[in-house]
This record gives C-alpha cells, sequence and structure tokens, in this order.
C-alpha cells in the first residue's frame, strides 16, 4: 500500500511516499494519469478517422450528384446540335447541286425551297444499298442513329410509299424528334428527324 503525501510549492508539486520521491509535473501525471490518457488518445484518433471518412464521402457524393445530371443533358444538347446540323443538310440543296451517289458530299434534298422529289430517291436508293446507311452517317458526320419522314406519305416514283429514310428506332436511348417545315409536292410538310444514340 502507498501512503504518501502531495504537496503544491509554488510551481512544484512534490509526491513522498515510502520507497520514492516524484519530482514536478510530469512524473505526477504519468503515475496518475497514464492509462486513462493513453484510452482518451485512441477514441480521439477514432474520432479525426471517423471524422475524415465522412467528410470524403459526403465531398464524393456531392461531385457524383452534380456532374451526374449534366452528363445526361450533355448528350441530349449533343443530339439536338448534331441533328439541327443534319436537318440544315438536308434543306439544302446538297454539294454538288446535282449529286449522286458516286459523287455526293453533302446529302441534300432541297431546290427552290421545296423537297426536289428526284435528290429524295436518290437519297433513299442510297440509305437502302449495302452499307449504304453507314455512308449516309459518315456524309452526316455522325455517329448517332437516325431516321427521318415527312408527316404526309411518303411516295417515291420507283419505290413507292416509303415510311421513311434511315433505320426505324426500336426502343433507343435519348431519342430526340427535330421538326422542320417545308414544302412537299406543293404542300406544306413537317420533316421530322429523329436522332437517338
Amino acid at each position: 500500500m502507498i501512503a504518501g503525501i502531495v504537496v503544491s510549492l509554488t510551481h512544484r508539486t512534490f509526491f513522498y511516499s515510502r520507497n520514492k520521491v516524484f519530482l514536478g509535473y510530469k512524473n505526477l501525471l504519468r503515475f496518475f494519469i497514464g492509462k486513462e490518457n493513453r484510452k482518451a488518445q485512441a477514441w480521439g484518433f477514432d474520432l479525426m478517422l471517423a471524422a475524415i471518412l465522412f467528410t470524403a464521402g459526403i465531398v464524393v457524393f456531392y461531385i457524383y450528384t452534380l456532374n451526374y445530371p449534366t452528363e445526361g443533358k450533355e448528350i441530349l444538347d449533343q443530339l439536338a446540335y448534331e441533328g439541327g446540323l443534319m436537318t440544315d443538310n438536308l434543306l439544302s440543296e446538297g454539294f454538288p447541286p446535282n449529286w449522286d451517289s458516286t459523287n455526293v458530299v453533302r446529302i441534300g434534298i432541297h431546290d427552290n425551297k421545296k423537297v426536289n422529289e428526284t435528290k429524295l430517291e436518290k437519297f433513299y436508293n442510297l440509305s437502302i444499298e449495302p452499307g449504304g446507311y453507314q455512308k449516309t452517317r459518315s456524309l452526316f458526320n455522325t455517329r448517332y442513329n437516325y431516321f427521318f419522314n415527312f408527316s404526309e406519305q411518303m411516295t417515291l416514283p420507283i419505290f413507292g410509299n416509303v415510311s421513311g429514310i434511315g433505320n426505324q428506332p426500336s426502343n433507343p436511348q435519348n431519342l430526340i424528334k427535330i421538326t422542320r417545315f417545308t414544302i412537299y409536292k406543293d404542300k406544306p410538310v413537317t420533316l421530322n428527324l429523329f436522332i437517338w444514340e
């Protein structure tokens, strides 16, 4: 059993015991608070580690949630932009003005502000020949799939009634529809372009 007296004189603390004399604050703290201090340090370290992990989790969550919706919006904006370019090309006379499947640089189906049925038929013929759909995508400079039609039935001299030109969408992702007004067979119609991933 340790019997002792603690005496405080100004800034020095003395601890007297039968066997030893402890001088100073450090020795006194080590003797009385040594084990509990270590437990408090471990608890403090756990608390700091938990706070760091929690903060990192919140930061990752906010970065993910703030950037995720913009990715979808960027895809739709890109589809709308490329669809707009495609309809602008379609509603031009193309290049060269009297193009055919061997010399076409830019596909266009307009002449004198209305649809030229000969160019429309050339475009349809180009899109259905082997590898033609890929060639038309290349000429439109797009990596996306497309399908276009008119609000009126499309009737071509050689092919008869056709539903449209391009691939018909079946379960597409991110589908955009772009509509333009034009004149087809001396009637005002809407040109509908569907573009998707």
